[in-house]
């Protein structure tokens, strides 16, 4: 706790002699028409995120990340302990920075140098091979884990069980990075094969431990014995994780669960390749195509409907290689302008991803809002309209950076929507209060998104393993029949129209040093 104190007294002095709310240095009009300031601002962005991804949410001695921090409601420093666990979605973010620092990447490598990159690639891998020898069952793969001082256990709820999703997302994250020692390190032969190594021993039991067969893979395994081998275990599907969500508990989806499926159709070691192919039957029901209808223009854009249509559930497009296929790109580019469109016709100064709560009292309940997106296009009841946040640009800024500096800026530019750490979890659009949070998903996402993500240094293995044409062929073949006569080229990218009205007032650690007004 004293090494936190310190750390928040050293940032809070830099950021008393640096601007922190450089926000509103910026006005929407020269973000929307000057590249040199855009550079100039993501710039700006790397060196507060840095804060956070290099001191407040990482474990020194394991190298792993820590979820996040809430912060006081009025100062913006860190309130109580960092969240002090973790999760294979939240490593995979940070092992896709690690990679892109090292491969000398424009924004990337402002956070890491490659001293640091490295010792960090060094401390996961070291601390994933010990987790796996304290804990055969899991198979090589994460659960949700407790992280202290370097001491690295399974979390409570998390002791008989493992979940799929957020493996894929580390599974493509290590392969990835991977992929970047052997283009721009190949003579680091013992890290590139202890990560080979840690990959591959996820495929590899896959089957096991995640397939029931017939083309379904469990989200969430049960696991007899977590002590005993891969081989003297028993593994069944542990549904009552998901009776919240209408499912029997199978990664049908087709968003960031899709990871996991591309890993096993590729690298899972299959008796029979014709039943590998069974897994897209399992997936078709939810391949569905949506127009969203844009109000005052009288045209459509056709969509992949979402479950919330939480930005969340783009994560897939940061790892693999879909925006080089046309039809996936096209749909990513008319998901992006739906979230837009809804903004702006809607009059919210910013877009939705499932994220924390907001809350007025340091000493308020804290919940997690997971139904936040637009109910349009989307197959689930979205509940949370009031919560905007940052990271709902994570993928725009594949799609179109200049329309995401733009909704980004504007969201960060809400009362206390800058800490000294980067960029606060949400504000509420009435801007009365904030979620006063700090978190690997909200954040880090966002900075991989800016970054260019990762993905194509994931298709250069897949193409030198000879999968790369395999994965266009793929897709091609289940997405033309629904998706490839969409709509919506013609229709242009919304701006923000809207601000927050500045009542709350900004952390007393990270207040505007300008009277700059943003203009429209």
């Amino acid at each position: 706790m004293k090494s936190l104190i310190f750390l928040s007294l050293l940032i809070y002095l830099i950021a008393t002699q640096e601007n922190c709310r450089f926000a509103f240095e910026y006005t929407q009009k020269e973000l929307q028409s000057d590249p040199k300031k855009v550079q100039e601002f993501l710039s700006k962005v790397m060196k507060w995120e840095s804060n956070f991804a290099k001191d407040l949410g990482i474990d020194k001695k394991s190298g792993l990340t820590l979820d996040g921090q809430q912060l006081d409601v009025n100062t913006g420093m860190p309130y109580g302990k960092p969240h002090q666990f973790t999760a294979s979605s939240k490593e995979s973010i940070h092992l896709a920075l690690i990679g892109l620092a090292l491969s000398n990447n424009e924004y990337a490598k402002q956070i890491y140098s490659e001293e640091e990159a490295l010792d960090l690639l060094n401390r996961k891998i070291n601390t994933y091979e010990q987790f796996d020898k304290d804990y055969p069952g899991y198979g090589g793969f994460l659960p949700w884990v407790a992280v202290n001082d370097g001491v690295v256990t399974p979390t409570w709820d998390w002791t008989d069980g493992v979940p799929s999703l957020d493996n894929g997302q580390l599974f493509w994250a290590a392969y990835a990075v991977v992929s970047v020692l052997e283009t721009w390190y190949s003579d680091q032969e013992e890290l590139i094969g202890r990560y080979t190594r840690f990959y591959q021993k996820m495929a590899n039991n896959s089957i096991t431990i995640f397939y029931e067969g017939n083309g379904l893979i469990r989200a969430v395994t049960r696991i007899q014995d977590i002590k005993a081998s891969v081989e003297n275990n028993k593994y069944t599907n542990r549904q009552t994780d998901c009776t919240n969500f209408r499912s029997p508990c199978y990664l049908d989806d087709p968003y960031e669960g899709e990871l996991f499926a591309w890993m096993m159709y590729f690298y899972a070691p299959w008796k029979d390749t014709t039943e590998r192919e069974k897994i897209w039957v399992a997936k078709k029901s939810k391949l569905q195509v949506v127009d969203y209808k844009v109000a005052g223009l009288n045209k459509y854009i056709s969509v992949q409907r979402g479950w919330w249509f939480s930005a969340h559930e783009q994560w897939k497009y940061l790892f693999l290689p879909y925006t080089h296929d046309q039809i996936q790109l096209n749909l990513l580019i008319n998901g992006e302008k739906v979230r837009t469109w809804d903004a702006r016709n809607n009059e919210k100064p910013g877009m939705f991803a499932s994220i924390t709560s907001n809350i007025t009292k340091n000493e308020d309940p804290v919940d997690y809002y997971s139904a936040c997106g637009i109910q349009e296009v989307s197959f689930i009841p979205v509940s949370y309209r009031h919560l905007v946040t940052p990271y709902s640009t994570m993928t725009m800024f594949l799609a179109n950076q200049e329309v995401a500096v733009s909704w980004y800026h504007n969201m960060i530019s809400g009362p206390a929507g800058q800490n000294v750490f980067g960029s606060t979890e949400g504000v509420v659009v009435d801007g009365t209060s904030v979620a006063p949070f700090v978190t690997w998903d909200s954040k880090m996402t966002t900075v991989l998104g800016m970054a260019g993500g990762i993905f194509d240094y994931t298709a250069k293995k897949l193409n030198s393993e000879g999968n790369y044409n395999l994965f266009l062929k793929v897709l091609n073949r289940e997405w033309q029949q629904s998706f490839s006569n969409l709509k919506g080229a013609d229709v242009p990218f919304a701006y923000p129209n809207v601000t927050f009205p500045q009542i709350k007032k900004d952390f007393t650690t990270c207040t505007r040093k300008t009277d700059i007004i943003i203009e429209q």
